[in-house]
């Protein structure tokens, strides 16, 4: 099976290891002008960055900036071209605080922000970014839908946002990605998608390690959901030991096929290329060797790095 990539299709197989959360390209946005750390608009950086994920023995990257908020697919683009590595390009919808109050998502109705999504998933990305008045479509499409949830809450306009991605699942079987606060609200996401006809295995439930809670991730990948981690690297958000440790209980518990990585590095000051860290090597080139160290098997570290986002894109059950 192909996956849509920067670089055209893909089949699943030779996408490597894939990072699958990253933020490659923030090109502007109301989070910008807000925090100016956010602004990873340099082409330039943003190659120097994945070279450095690449001979860490990286490969694909899920990009997941939307639509509106900073995406920019033709530097997406020159970045793959620069590096050979393939980006998987977001359509979709960040956090709410990510948009002005008035934004269209408010307005249009489900059914209409559907047929966006759908757009973009089967014709290309609009490397306007919906943000108007003309749409032009890029030749890259969209690999996936993504949603977010806000801290201990969905909003109203969030529920609507999740119904369009469920038919936009429905029209193109493409995988959703869920962005949750803080871990915050994972269930009632889960619930909301899976009432929208999107089955828990083709769901990505992103920053869920935030929340750390065993019992909850139990739960949610018993459902079938994809766990996404990737507080390791920041210390702001836990010790790594707890990471670790949480890893591996799901692991015993018979649900490491549930399990991804990402680095979620969005800031230039984590960047090695503006002068700042981890960088987004860091997974594999330090936290992949401490969880060697820790007794995790390199079939493990193989079914978390490429068959679990492999699976979750292609929704194969194998």
């Amino acid at each position: 099976m192909n996956i849509e990539t920067t670089l055209g299709p893909v089949p699943v197989e030779k996408l490597g290891r894939i990072n699958a959360h990253e933020h490659i390209i923030i090109d502007g946005g109301l989070t910008v002008v807000n925090t100016p750390d956010f602004r990873l608009d340099s082409v330039e950086k943003a190659i120097e960055e994945v070279g450095y994920w690449q001979q860490a023995g990286g490969g694909a990257i899920v990009d997941t900036m939307p639509f509106g908020c900073g995406r920019n697919v033709d530097k997406l683009i020159a970045v793959s071209q620069a590096t050979g590595v393939p980006i998987i390009v977001p359509t979709g919808f960040q956090k709410s605080s990510y948009y002005l109050p008035d934004h269209w998502q408010h307005k249009y109705n489900e059914e209409t922000i559907a047929q966006l999504l759908i757009a973009e998933l089967t014709e290309g990305a609009d490397r306007n970014g919906y943000e108007g008045p003309l749409v032009e479509r890029s030749p890259v499409k969209a690999g996936f839908v993504k949603v977010a949830g806000d801290y201990q809450v969905v909003k109203s306009t969030t529920r609507k946002l999740i119904r369009a991605a469920g038919q936009a699942h429905l029209a193109t079987g493409a995988p959703i990605l869920v962005h949750t606060e803080m871990g915050t609200a994972a269930d009632q996401l889960l619930d909301l998608l899976e009432a929208a006809g999107v089955p828990p295995r083709r769901v990505m439930l992103s920053h869920i390690d935030r929340n750390p809670d065993l019992r909850l991730h139990r739960q949610l990948a018993e459902r079938g959901a994809f766990l996404q981690y990737d507080s390791p690297g920041r210390i702001k958000y836990q010790p790594e030991t707890v990471v670790v440790g949480l890893m591996r209980q799901v692991i015993e518990a018979g649900l490491g096929p549930q399990l991804l990585l990402g680095g979620d590095t969005a800031r230039r000051s984590y960047w090695k290329a503006y002068g700042g860290g981890p960088g987004l090597d860091y997974l594999l080139a330090v936290f992949t060797p401490r969880l060697r160290a820790e007794g995790f098997t390199e079939a493990e570290l193989r079914m978390i790095w490429q068959d679990n986002p492999a699976r979750w894109l292609s929704g194969r059950s194998g």
